[in-house]
């Protein structure tokens, strides 16, 4: 359920402004409310310098897990702003280091087919009037008859090429008509031996940048985690000031925010120990006060999951507590095998108690999300691809009869999404109810009334073929109900025949769309049956492509099975997440009326 909301102003003497936000800021319970929204140039550097740190503290944390725990860090620097500086020094300094390494490492291998040679004897030659002259081409290029028609000596051959020398006495002499396709290449002024020494110490200092960060992502986290809070802090106090107007001339400073009902009587103990003046008001339908969720304890389990789409908007229902059944339901429905649901109980279970703190509610629905799994899987007889309604096991003979077959899932997935779209049209009704009054419920009463009786009289019809009760006595007095509803008093502002216009146009539209979302629910059945077969195929591999030789034969099939309903595993998994989820975001918000777009109850506090 959605907290109710109260809008508080506060008048504040320009005196006992600071006071007043640091207590505002020790309770934690008001979400300021803004009046603009481009925040200032300071504010946007803080938000710069957040998500940079955010950035460093990913990085961080993944040398942490690779860096050698006996090589911890010891963080000398006691401030975090100076240790961020620092990182930023080590990370520029290693890129640049990089690129040098980079370098060097062409230059080695532009000198490595020459082999070691003084540069010192080459200028000696040079002085004397010897020239030598760099010459590389494709080894298939090199005629080895140069080397007794010219002053060509070969030096080596490496990667298909030849890389020789022109040894000449003469100064930019043309090379001969033969040897077009050769390429004449200047050489660095280091030799390979220097580039060599040069290139060791470039590493040297790249491992020692290297190790200085894993130390200090061993040793310096919590120090940069505690400054990203303290900038945190910085731009929340920086938005209160900026979101504060002043009145009377400046002397008097106008705070508004909205805190919730179940906090209010907190701050209004603490203000009026302050002697604050405040006026308290109801939120208005209007106004878009932030959302604080309030639910039990299972279906608080499925709030990230309703975030991924939005949050509801103020003035209608939280849909989290009634998609969550079906959520549970339809994921079972999809992943469908005992086995599987049995390994996500026990992994979630065996991972809970060493999970951090925000990480067990996710685990808490994996298990709930599991139990669904192991409920459907008893029911259409699954085990880890194993049919138990062909081939039952001895135990189970006598059960065969409660399993059902394709036949049935199939109707019960239609059935699953008759359900939930109906549901969805109630919840609409009482949505409409609260926001706007009765009357402009009826059209929404009249088609849940229409669908619902139409079924029930069909249904009703078939067990009593001769009474002849679907579009009886009875049904036409709902059908005519339902009819005046639609047609005549679907909007209590407008006139008649406008009314059954726009009736006309929603019917068309009704009759399409519920007929396209009730066939999108056979997917559950698709997913499931997909599910299925993709373990017996596995199964049915594991044991066929085993080799008849006794240990290597059972190795061989624990492999495939491994991998095999590993790989099912994660695919119908996902899957199985998904398909539900848009079945919830489409299907059911859309008959249910949900309009969303809410925004987060964010309390001006401390970060912690």
């Amino acid at each position: 359920m959605i907290v109710p909301m109260f809008k508080y102003s506060f008048l504040v003497f320009h005196a006992d402004y600071d006071d007043f936000l640091k207590q505002l800021k020790e309770l934690g319970v008001a979400h300021i409310l803004e009046h603009q929204e481009e925040p200032t140039t300071e504010m946007q550097d803080l938000y710069r310098k957040i998500s940079d740190l955010s950035k460093t503290i990913k990085n961080l944390e993944v040398r942490k897990k690779n860096a050698d725990s006996e090589k911890s860090g010891k963080i000398t620097e006691t401030s975090g702003k100076k240790l961020n500086e620092r990182i930023r020094e080590i990370e520029n300094k290693l890129e640049q280091t990089r690129q040098h390494l980079s370098a060097l490492q062409k230059e080695e291998k532009q000198l490595k087919p020459w082999g070691d040679f003084s540069r010192e004897n080459i200028r000696k030659l040079s002085e004397a009037g010897i020239n030598i002259r760099h010459l590389v081409c494709a080894e298939t290029k090199f005629d080895k008859s140069w080397m007794e028609k010219y002053p060509v000596e070969l030096i080596s051959e490496d990667e298909g090429y030849s890389f020789f020398v022109w040894i000449t006495d003469e100064q930019d002499q043309q090379l001969p008509e033969e040897m077009t396709e050769v390429d004449e290449i200047t050489l660095p002024e280091s030799t390979l031996e220097e580039v060599r020494k040069e290139l060791a110490s470039t590493q040297q200092e790249i491992d020692a940048l290297e190790e200085e960060l894993n130390g200090i992502a061993t040793g310096g986290l919590n120090l940069i985690a505690r400054y990203q809070e303290e900038l945190e802090d910085q731009v929340a106090e920086l938005n209160v000031r900026f979101q504060t107007v002043d009145e009377v001339e400046g002397k008097i400073r106008l705070v508004e925010a909205w805190v919730p009902e179940v906090k209010s009587r907190e701050l209004e103990d603490q203000v009026d120990q302050q002697e604050i003046y405040y006026i308290k008001e109801a939120a208005r339908n209007h106004e878009k006060p932030p959302i604080m969720l309030r639910n039990n304890r299972f279906a608080r389990l499925f709030e990230p999951v309703s975030r991924l789409f939005s949050l509801p908007a103020y003035v209608e229902l939280d849909m989290t507590p009634f998609f969550a059944p079906f959520f549970m339901m339809f994921f079972g429905f999809c992943l469908g095998d005992a086995g599987y649901g049995l390994l996500l109980v026990l992994a979630a279970t065996l991972y809970k108690p060493k999970a951090d703190k925000k990480m067990r509610p996710i685990l808490s629905l994996v298990q709930f999300l599991g139990l669904a799994t192991v409920l459907f899987g008893a029911i259409t007889g699954t085990f880890f691809g194993m049919n138990l309604i062909e081939n039952p096991p001895a135990f189970m003979a006598d059960a065969k009869s409660m399993f059902l077959d394709n036949d049935q899932m199939f109707n019960l997935a239609l059935i699953f999404g008759a359900v939930q779209i109906l549901f969805g049209m109630i919840l609409k009704g009482i949505n409409q109810i609260i926001q706007h009054g009765i009357g402009y419920s009826l059209a929404t009463w009249g088609w849940f009334t229409l669908i619902v009786s139409s079924g029930v009289f069909y249904l009703l019809d078939q067990q009593n073929p001769g009474e002849e009760l679907f579009f009886g006595t009875l049904h036409l007095g709902f059908v005519v109900l339902s009819a005046m509803g639609i047609l005549v008093f679907n909007h209590p502002k407008r006139n008649v025949f406008v009314n059954i216009g726009a009736g006309l146009w929603d019917t068309y539209n009704m009759v399409t769309g519920v007929v396209g979302d009730l066939l999108s629910y056979i997917r559950l059945f698709a997913l499931g049956l997909a599910s299925a077969i993709l373990g017996q195929v596995f199964n049915q591999l594991a044991f066929d492509m085993a080799p008849d030789v006794p240990v290597v034969g059972i190795l061989v099939t624990l492999v495939i099975l491994l991998v095999g309903h590993g790989i099912n595993i994660f695919m119908s998994g996902l899957g199985s997440f998904v398909h539900p989820l848009r079945l919830t975001f489409v299907e059911f918000y859309k008959n249910a009326g949900f309009i969303g777009g809410g925004k987060e109850y964010k309390p001006f506090s401390k970060v912690q």
